[in-house]
């Protein structure tokens, strides 16, 4: 099937199916958030909270789909960190603290 026939639950479901086989490769994109918030951090710059590392990444995808705006996975990554980006901003802090005692035990 060609993009431009694919509906939008086909869109939302490759995003969703690329999120689940990112998280088996690379664990909750919140752990990787909150290790690169945490290193960014260190370095002196200055970020809000994880969920903005999740921005950094739309802007990242955006500006890369301007000059490949053909390549399928930059729409479906970019639908992937609204997402994610979605569950980081509706997390309660005690969300985010789970997330932390996780991340440092692996």
């Amino acid at each position: 099937m060609s993009d431009t026939q694919k509906s939008l639950s086909d869109w939302l479901d490759d995003a969703g199916a690329t999120l689940f086989d990112r998280g088996i490769e690379y664990g909750d994109p919140r752990h990787n958030f909150l290790r690169i918030y945490k290193i960014a951090r260190a370095l002196g710059i200055q970020l809000r909270d994880p969920s903005d590392l999740a921005l950094i990444a739309i802007a990242t995808k955006l500006s890369r789909m301007v000059e490949s705006p053909e390549r399928e996975d930059s729409y479906l990554d970019l639908i992937g960190y609204a997402a994610i980006l979605g569950r980081c901003r509706f997390s309660t802090p005690e969300d985010w603290d789970d997330i932390e005692f996780d991340s440092q035990s692996q």
